[in-house]
């Protein structure tokens, strides 16, 4: 079984990664790309180490959406919907890239606004295959996890099946210049951005807040299986982003008061039985780095047991680029279309 897909936003930095992975994946043919601002011309223009090997030009919405079976938008948050209504309406599956359709109707107003189009939410799944699993198959829409939110719940998730996170579990992540997509402005010009370390949007103002809240929610209360119609706990999470000067990488430290008291070798025991299964997620002693997992769809992860405070701490390592967004996304299509969770996928990060 072979499908047509069709990328949108196809000139960013989330759909070259997608692209460059539909290539390599047994089951997908590249039937068009997007682009407004490379509108009618050749893939080569926007990535030029494609050069030669994607023989399409960009193409309107309209033109790209026409006969596919699955689309994958790697547009801006609210600006997605209408294009999702647009593919149901065509018939096409899609998986979504965008904040669009990752929460409910309230939670979406409370970071976002009023949702564009709240009919299509209750078709959405979303799309953290190590904890969704068994409701991604045949989704008709893939909300697939954003970066920071990936990282922060990857990390936390097996506490919070167990009830470990404590009042509030805190978050710190930092994250390279490419998570803030390809667009120009002045904080990521490089003589801003070089030999600097800033945060922003802190102190519970990072929309990926309620998003991390909301799935780890889900998890508290129904266990690593979860469903978007089950129920939810209430979670607190204090989360606060460093961008730093390097192009691709998230590395999330979060740090949580559990009541009882546990051990490192018992957190690591809990973190790889929770995850035991999961290809592209892997639990080591060792501290995660982001180097280790960059160009590559995995997570690295660890934890530890901090006796002098009474706290857990959990890293996970991701690539944004990565299973922060394009791997995910192709993971997400793969368990909905039943094809091989790992097709088209990278392991191997790029070392140096």
């Amino acid at each position: 079984m072979t499908i047509a897909v069709a990328v949108l936003g196809a000139s960013g930095y989330g759909g070259a990664g997608l692209i460059e992975r539909l290539r390599a994946h047994p089951h997908t043919r590249v039937r068009a790309v997007a682009s407004r601002q490379f509108l009618g011309r050749p893939v080569d223009d926007a990535w030029p180490h494609l050069a030669g090997l994607v023989p399409l030009r960009f193409v309107d919405t309209d033109d790209a959406i026409a006969g596919a079976d699955v689309v994958m938008c790697a547009t801006p948050h609210g600006a997605t919907a209408p294009l999702v209504r647009a593919a149901r309406d065509a018939g096409a599956r899609v998986v979504d890239l965008s904040a669009d359709f990752r929460l409910d109707a309230d939670t979406y107003a409370a970071w976002y606004g009023p949702h564009p189009h709240p009919e299509l939410l209750p078709d959405a799944v979303y799309g953290l295959p190590e904890l969704h699993r068994s409701e991604l198959p045949g989704a008709t829409i893939v909300a697939s996890p954003g970066c920071n939110a990936t990282a922060a719940i990857l990390a936390l998730a097996p506490l919070a099946a167990d009830g470990l996170l404590g009042d509030v579990a805190n978050v710190t992540i930092v994250t390279g210049a490419s998570g803030a997509g390809r667009g120009l402005d002045l904080g990521l010009h490089h003589p801003e951005l070089n030999e600097n370390a800033r945060a922003y949007k802190v102190a519970g103002t990072h929309r990926h807040t309620g998003e991390i809240e909301l799935i780890l929610g889900r998890v508290a209360a129904q266990g690593k299986d979860a469903r978007g119609s089950g129920p939810r706990t209430p979670v607190r999470i204090a989360f606060n982003p460093v961008l730093v000067p390097m192009n691709r990488g998230i590395l999330a430290v979060a740090v949580v008061r559990p009541s009882g008291t546990v051990d490192t070798a018992g957190l690591l025991a809990r973190y790889r039985d929770f995850y035991a299964g999961d290809a592209l997620v892997h639990v080591q002693e060792a501290l995660p780095q982001t180097k280790a997992v960059a160009g590559s769809d995995r997570a690295v992860l660890s934890v530890r047991w901090d006796e002098r405070t009474g706290s857990a701490v959990a890293l996970c390592a991701i690539d944004n680029l990565g299973k922060g967004a394009a791997g995910q996304a192709v993971q997400g299509m793969n368990v909905a279309f039943g094809f091989p969770e790992t097709a088209g996928l990278r392991f191997e990060g790029v070392w140096p």
